[in-house]
């Protein structure tokens, strides 16, 4: 049982080196994932307004949907190294 515990200790920096490494990809996973999620509405507006002959929903999706997903694409770009 002893030499079970003396196994687990890990050194400190290790742990959170760790830690700030998954909620550096949780981040970028977010923000990537709300830029899909308004490019895909966005789409979706277009294309519903395309068989509808109007022009509302594409309005509305330039107006907010495609500032938030340029904005979105620059932080993800920005976050990432070498992008």
């Amino acid at each position: 049982m002893e030499s079970r515990m003396e196994g687990k200790n890990r050194p400190q920096w290790l742990k959170w080196t760790i830690r700030v490494l998954i909620a550096y990809a949780l981040l970028l996973a977010l923000v990537l994932a709300v830029t899909i999620i308004a490019i895909l509405i966005t789409f979706t507006f277009i294309v519903i307004d395309s068989f509808s002959d109007t022009s509302s929903l594409g309005a509305i999706s330039e107006q907010y949907f495609v500032p938030i997903s340029e904005f979105m694409w620059q932080l993800f770009t920005w976050l990432v190294p070498g992008l």
